[in-house]
């Protein structure tokens, strides 16, 4: 896609905040919170791509988040796509 286009705009994660595991809890429970949360970035972590996460508001009092990635060596592109969303809207509603 990144050969057609500047950036891709995708969550950056694909579900909702989710509640830290108790004190004590099984290390199952503990990496599969971290796993979970994980696959919308990790693709650009091992391909290197650049990438950034932007807050876009509030859902449920919890923030959220969206992720710009975009092509090897053109973090300029990332920053002026983040600078100019940045103003666009009241982060604290959704």
């Amino acid at each position: 896609m990144l050969a057609q286009h500047d950036l891709l705009l995708l969550p950056t994660t694909p579900i909702k905040a989710q509640p830290l595991p108790r004190p004590g809890a099984a290390r199952a429970e503990i990496i599969h919170r971290a796993v979970e949360l994980i696959a919308n970035t990790a693709p650009f972590d091992l391909s290197r791509h650049r990438a950034m996460a932007i807050p876009c508001g509030m859902s449920d009092g919890l923030p959220v988040s969206i992720m710009l990635a975009g092509k090897h060596f053109d973090e300029p592109t990332i920053y002026r796509a983040a600078h100019a969303f940045e103003p666009a809207g009241d982060r604290q509603r959704l």
